[in-house]
């Protein structure tokens, strides 16, 4: 795939430097000189075609941009006004100063916190207010508004090129509802939180060294690690080391083989593929959890989540929160999300990255949970010139794949003055496999996600009575949703 080849070549430079109703537009169609890359910016392979900036002159108009923030640890800036002396913010200001002065636009962001921006999109829209251009919004607050028609179809904005891979190929099949095809969200790596919010394995390599156990990364990339395989880790990371049992302990000697939060059943069911709703052959989204696969995929996951000491919940403040006992060298792996890096770069021990497993080896690829709490790119309706919008926003993605991101992969495994190699390598395969639940997002799934999510935590499988008390509402829903697009 272009995207494979480009990103890969990235990632390679990076290593190698490790080493030592949208109004009437203001666009011209683009001219063959215009051909332009921002100052020091990773240039993609020559035999990629170069990107090619369409015309535009905003006559300095403002452009501006809902983003959501959190106090959660991720990285939710996309925009300063002057450089910080931070690699990576620095990469963000060169990226928004080049295309404010290519396009002689001025690009404000408005922040808030994300249970807020939802509501405050829909009150511009609903008063008919360009106040937004583009908005980042919480990707489970979306569905709402969605169904109340605030949003853009994505798909009619020619000026996004949207088969690029700058922009996320999974989230858009999967985003793409009807017959239609109407793409209400996508998803770009403008706002990191993306990317922070992606779930990942974190495994302790000096734990693992002292098990004398084989590191997963030979594994991820010969397509063999599985939920088998991991399961094997997590009971070898299960001891008692002197304590009396498994109860928690920030100060106990008791080690284990897994801990996390709540979404870690759906993380790992993620990983297998095995989904509640997908599309059928006729490309509409159904039910699909009444299946072996996903029966098998079930019981395979609750039977990480049955033992003592082979998994442990933990979600309270430090120090008994995961995270902080993951740094404190508790637990062999832990799935958090990547933003969690950020709190591992000073542990004493060395941690890496792996993707969520396979449901088994005959699974031709990974898939990556992006937390639900992600951003979702959207343009309200109320834009009156989505076309310039979209060049916009096109530029900005363009110049995060290829200027941004290596330097977040950098600052992501960062640690003790080092970067693991592997690890980096494991971020470029968690980046190519990240899928949204559409799903849940579009409100079809709400409750027999959580009940499916509390069964498995709590270890238990018989799931089957669940899916089909559940069914018909999941399939009111998805029709509702279709009959929305139809009048539309």
């Amino acid at each position: 795939m272009k995207s494979k080849r480009i990103f890969s070549l990235i990632l390679a430079a990076l290593l190698c430097a490790s080493a030592a109703s949208c109004g009437d537009s203001q666009t011209a169609a683009p001219s063959d000189d215009t051909t332009t890359s921002a100052p020091d910016s990773t240039t993609p392979a020559e035999t990629e075609p170069a990107y090619e900036y369409p015309e535009l002159n905003m006559n300095g108009e403002k452009f501006t941009i809902l983003n959501s923030t959190t106090t959660w640890g991720f990285y939710t800036d996309i925009h300063f006004d002057e450089a910080t002396g931070e690699s990576l913010d620095d990469a963000i200001y060169n990226r928004n100063t080049f295309v404010e002065e290519k396009f002689k636009v001025d690009i404000d962001v408005v922040e808030e916190n994300l249970e807020k921006t939802h509501t405050m999109l829909n009150t511009a829209v609903m008063a008919g207010d360009n106040t937004y251009q583009v908005a980042f919004l919480r990707s489970d607050y979306c569905s709402s508004l969605i169904t109340g028609g605030s949003f853009a179809d994505l798909s009619k904005i020619s000026t996004l090129q949207l088969d690029e891979p700058w922009w996320d190929q999974n989230v858009l099949r999967d985003a793409t509802v009807g017959e239609s095809e109407t793409l209400y969200i996508a998803a770009t790596d403008v706002a990191l939180m993306g990317f922070d919010g992606t779930y990942c394995v974190f495994i302790n390599e000096d734990m693992m060294a002292d098990l004398q156990t084989e590191m997963p990364y030979e594994m991820v990339k010969a397509g063999k690690w599985t939920l088998d395989e991991m399961h094997k880790l997590t009971k070898l990371g299960a001891n008692l080391n002197g304590a009396t049992d498994f109860t928690w302990d920030a100060s106990g000697s008791a080690s284990y083989g897994m801990l996390g939060n709540a979404t870690a059943p759906m993380v790992l069911l993620c990983g297998t593929n095995a989904r509640i709703v997908d599309k059928g052959d006729d490309g509409l989204p159904t039910i699909t959890c009444e299946s072996d696969r996903f029966y098998t995929a079930a019981e395979k996951i609750a039977a990480m989540f049955t033992n003592e000491g082979e998994w442990m919940f933990l979600n309270s403040s430090d120090p008994n929160h995961y995270e902080a006992a993951f740094k404190a060298g508790r637990c062999l792996v832990t799935i958090a999300e990547l933003k969690a890096s950020s709190k591992f770069r000073d542990m004493d021990d060395s941690f890496g990255i792996v993707p969520s497993p396979k449901l088994d080896e005959s699974q031709e690829e990974y898939y990556s949970y992006r937390s639900t709490v992600s951003p979702a790119f959207c343009i309200p309706v109320t834009n009156n010139d989505c076309e310039s919008t979209g060049i916009i926003m096109d530029a900005l993605s363009y110049l995060t794949y290829t200027d941004v991101m290596p330097i977040y992969y950098d600052v992501t495994v960062s640690q003790k003055g080092l970067r693991n190699d592997e690890s980096i390598e494991m971020l470029n395969l968690i980046r190519d496999t990240r899928v949204f639940d559409i799903p849940y997002i579009y409100g079809w799934t709400s409750g027999l996600y959580g009940n499916i999510q509390s069964a498995l935590g709590a270890g238990n499988s018989a799931v089957a009575s669940t899916i089909a008390a559940n069914k018909d509402t999941v399939l009111q829903r998805i029709q509702d949703t279709l009959d929305m697009l139809e009048e539309n």
